[in-house]
């Protein structure tokens, strides 16, 4: 009752300076875990979890819930953009390849992320899906091929490649990588080693044959050249 009377109360109307900033925390942090019962919840039930599934994972009733949402769709998307951070967080770090890296080793580091994830939580997958519309799957499509395309971009221009050709070849790569993963998840027809291996093996023969078109060759275990790409960079951020 008392969480339901705060919740209502605007942070004026019930106490100034350190105790309206912690209350404001506080809210943040509830807000913060509905969110991720919420996630529990889709996991759990699917895609149109309700608000009443949602509450019950948040162990709330769902009139609490709805004091730290404008509405269900408000809260479908603290949702969606909750579950994007995290994909986006497990995936990019592996996107920035060491000194010793091998493209098999990038390729497939990536990929087993990314089938793993979609392996464990595939309601949340579709969940996203059908909110392509809004920044949920589209956001972190966007991202990590933003990220593709500007690692493709240092190699292109290294060995002398038109570096526009990197950006529609990084989406190319998003677009195969969770096209593939949609189809063996409405299938199962195979193991997740084996996708990820036959979608490792397809993501290399796209960046491969790229390079082989330029007479470039960069063998599958060769360590990637990270060095001389950033000494390159640094050149032409100095020019």
């Amino acid at each position: 009752m008392t969480e339901d009377i705060q919740a209502r109360r605007g942070p004026d109307e019930r106490a100034p300076d350190g105790r309206r900033v912690r209350w404001t925390k506080h809210r943040a942090q509830r807000r913060a875990a509905f969110v991720a019962a919420g996630a529990v919840a889709i996991d759990a039930y699917g895609p149109e979890a309700s608000a009443e599934q949602i509450a019950d994972a948040a162990c709330v009733s769902r009139t609490v819930l709805y004091r730290y949402f404008r509405d269900r769709e408000d809260l479908r998307q603290a949702i969606a953009d909750e579950a994007v951070a995290a994909v986006v967080a497990s995936v990019l770090p592996r996107l920035r390849p060491s000194a010793d890296s091998t493209p098999r080793q990038v390729i497939s580091s990536v990929i087993e992320v990314v089938v793993g994830w979609l392996d464990q939580h595939p309601n949340m997958y579709y969940f996203l899906r059908d909110r392509r519309s809004g920044s949920a799957l589209e956001a972190v499509e966007n991202t990590v091929a933003d990220q593709v395309a500007a690692l493709l971009k240092m190699f292109l221009m290294f060995f002398g490649i038109d570096a526009e050709k990197a950006e529609p070849g990084a989406y190319g790569i998003v677009g195969f990588v969770e096209s593939s993963g949609s189809w063996w998840l409405a299938r199962r027809s195979m193991s997740r080693e084996k996708l990820t291996e036959i979608v490792c093996d397809g993501v290399w023969y796209l960046l491969d044959g790229t390079a082989r078109a330029a007479n470039v060759f960069v063998g599958y275990d060769d360590p990637l050249p990270i060095e001389a790409l950033g000494q390159h960079r640094t050149v032409q951020e100095d020019a």
